[in-house]
């Protein structure tokens, strides 16, 4: 989902009341999926979307009331036909959003500065926030920050059977979820690192790639061993450039996991052979690696004398992207982000 906790934080920072609009469930055919948010200011300004069209106009119009009160609700909003009217196209799901209203204060202030950094650490965590009154009406709520060893950042407002389950990583998801103990009420929401695409080649497919990742809010590290083509300057939106020496080492001061993304589209097929034997040892959501299936076919050869199973050679997606005839460098990593999109929202 969009990373909106840096504006949630400036807004914070701002000392005026806004509201935060979280779908926490859906069903059957909507515009927008559960975590998708949208900050709605109390001049209607927005950012994010939960899907546009009349259904965002009414979560707006209650928004606005709530900040009023500084109250929060949970609501849920069937797409009928006058909804789906409004949003010009065939659906006919629920949504379920959480219109949570955010009244600033150093201490909530502070526990958004933290989520921030925990976030571009790469670090898991959770959101929690305890309702004050009950869910089916409106609420205020109180929050902390929890991170799996259960420090808190925040007010120790957690009961010890909701600590236990954080502990013991119970709430995998990647949206809110309540949790009862009791008569109390909790909304959880994890927090997860921030999907990360790496890229390696930084010629004409690389730098569109990432130009289309920094558009969709994908951040990206990329890798070359020409420092000509390497360069914050040619790579303004990228979280890093790394100039290697050799492509053999390229994987040495890197931190791959399930949330990282990995493209391989250097200019040679010894380098792309070499990079992918290092991707293949890592736990990467995606690896996808350039060129025709002859190459594929003769580098999979390669490395299945170096014992890599035919299982694990299955994983990879090459020849890389999804099938549109693409031909320039722009196409081509359209193709290619079109593809990581899809496995993302399959994840």
């Amino acid at each position: 989902m969009e990373p909106l906790n840096n504006q949630i934080l400036d807004c914070l920072k701002q000392r005026d009341p806004f509201a935060v609009a979280t779908i926490m469930t859906h069903k059957g055919s909507t515009p927008r999926t559960s975590g998708s948010k949208m900050i709605v200011l109390k001049d209607r300004t927005i950012y994010g979307t939960i899907g546009g069209g009349l259904v965002e106009a009414l979560v707006m119009d209650a928004c606005m009331k709530l900040i009023d009160k500084h109250q929060s609700r949970i609501k849920e909003f069937s797409l009928d036909k006058e909804l789906k009217d409004g949003l010009d196209m065939v659906c006919g799901g629920n949504l379920t959003i959480l219109m949570e209203v955010f009244v600033p204060d150093p201490g909530l202030t502070g526990i958004f500065k933290a989520l921030v950094s925990l976030e571009k650490e790469g670090k898991k965590g959770f959101l929690v926030s305890k309702i004050d009154g009950f869910s089916k009406s409106d609420f205020s709520t109180r929050k902390c920050l929890v991170l799996p060893d259960t420090t808190i950042t925040g007010q120790p407002l957690i009961p010890k059977p909701l600590m236990d389950e954080i502990g013991d990583n119970l709430f995998t998801g990647t949206f809110p979820v309540l949790y009862n103990h009791g008569l109390e009420e909790y909304i959880i929401e994890p927090i997860h690192p921030s999907d990360t695409l790496y890229i390696f080649g930084a010629g004409h497919v690389g730098l569109h790639l990432a130009r289309m990742a920094h558009l969709i809010d994908v951040q990206t590290i990329v890798v070359d061993d020409r420092e000509e083509f390497a360069n914050p300057e040619r790579f303004p939106h990228s979280k890093a450039v790394c100039v290697v020496k050799k492509f053999d080492t390229a994987f040495d001061r890197l931190s791959i996991d399930e949330s990282s993304y990995i493209v391989i589209i250097t200019r040679g097929h010894l380098h792309d052979q070499s990079v992918l034997e290092q991707a293949l040892k890592t736990r990467a959501a995606y690896i996808g690696m350039i060129g025709s299936r002859a190459k594929r076919n003769q580098i999979y050869t390669n490395l299945k004398k170096k014992g890599v199973s035919d299982k694990t050679l299955e994983t990879i997606f090459s020849p890389i992207g999804l099938e549109i005839h693409a031909e320039t460098p722009a196409e081509i990593a359209v193709s290619i982000m079109g593809e990581i999109i899809k496995i993302k929202a399959e994840k």
